[in-house]
């Protein structure tokens, strides 16, 4: 990750969407033979102990929870269980990749539909076994290259931050972790790349994908949630929550701290940036840039105000 603009968390807290990592809307999972992985606390699919303990860690600094908060963060909302189940998706079929549809049990429904994960086709599985296991020297799946996977990367870059800090990362203060993501080591910044968009859509997704346990990343920002097939009200749809694309970009690029209005402002700009935390602020950069009048005008006033210091302090 590149020293300017930081990881930010509150910033963050809002961009949760209806992507759900990869799909719907939608409860913590019952306890049903439908879902393809169980979820429990202390059920890692992927990754070992201590990359787990790293990750919890990692995932604390992207939306920090009631130590630094007035609300619950990624940790009580079980985001790195979450990113670990998807690293195991092909462990069992079918993958936990795409909840079924059309409705959960939230919105009046009396099946949740979504604790069904859908098969995949031959090209789905192909392609999604691609990214999340990487090329792995298949001449057939790097006809445009190698791919290294979200496995290699996590597994890498979890490595890489545990042994950056003295006594490890996992067991590092907050603002020694927060150094630690800033580095320059390829492999920090690449799962850094991937584990804050990772973190965020689990944490405001679907509870059935593993994250958003108890629907805290709904309920910390009066998100309602899914709620077809009821649906919203009349006055919901002609007098939505305030917000805007460019308070987004203000809260992610720099600027202090704080929950934001509706998720939902941010479902394109984040389905848009490949699935990465870099590619997420460069969507978002030209939304924070005047427009080059504005800069002008901005500029005019920066040097007159400046003149106007200096012969007050003339003056005195």
């Amino acid at each position: 990750m590149s020293p300017d603009p930081p990881v930010t968390r509150r910033g963050l807290l809002a961009a949760g969407t209806g992507v759900a990592v990869f799909g719907s809307l939608g409860s913590a999972s019952s306890a049903s033979a439908s879902v393809a992985v169980p979820l429990g606390p202390d059920r890692a699919r992927f990754l070992r102990r201590d990359e787990m303990a790293a990750l919890r860690a990692l995932v604390d600094r992207v939306v920090p929870g009631t130590e630094e908060d007035t609300v619950p963060g990624a940790v009580a909302a079980r985001c790195h269980h979450a990113i670990d189940a998807l690293l195991g998706a092909f462990t069992v079929d079918p993958p936990r990749i795409y909840a079924g549809a059309p409705f959960s049990d939230r919105g009046g429904s009396p099946v949740n539909h979504f604790e069904e994960f859908l098969p995949l086709d031959a090209y789905e599985r192909t392609a999604w076994q691609l990214r999340v296991m990487g090329s792995r020297g298949r001449r057939r799946l790097e006809r445009n290259g190698k791919v290294a996977g979200y496995q290699r990367t996590y597994r890498r870059g979890l490595a890489a931050l545990e042994e950056s800090v003295p006594g490890g990362f996992s067991n590092a203060p907050g603002v020694a972790r927060d150094l630690a993501l800033r580095s320059d080591d390829p492999a920090i910044r690449a799962v850094v790349d991937l584990a804050v968009p990772h973190t965020v859509q689990f944490m405001y997704g679907a509870p059935e994908y593993g994250g958003n346990h108890r629907l805290v990343g709904w309920t910390t920002t009066d998100f309602e949630g899914d709620v077809q097939p009821r649906g919203y009200t009349d006055e919901q749809v002609t007098d939505p929550e305030p917000s805007s694309p460019t308070d987004l970009a203000e809260d992610l690029i720099g600027s202090p701290l704080m929950a934001m209005g509706s998720p939902e402002v941010v479902h394109g700009v984040l389905a848009s940036a490949g699935d990465r935390w870099s590619g997420l602020q460069a969507a978002l950069r030209p939304l924070t840039e005047p427009a080059p009048d504005v800069q002008a005008r901005l500029d005019t006033l920066r040097h007159l105000a400046d003149g106007f210091v200096a012969e007050r302090g003339a003056d005195s």
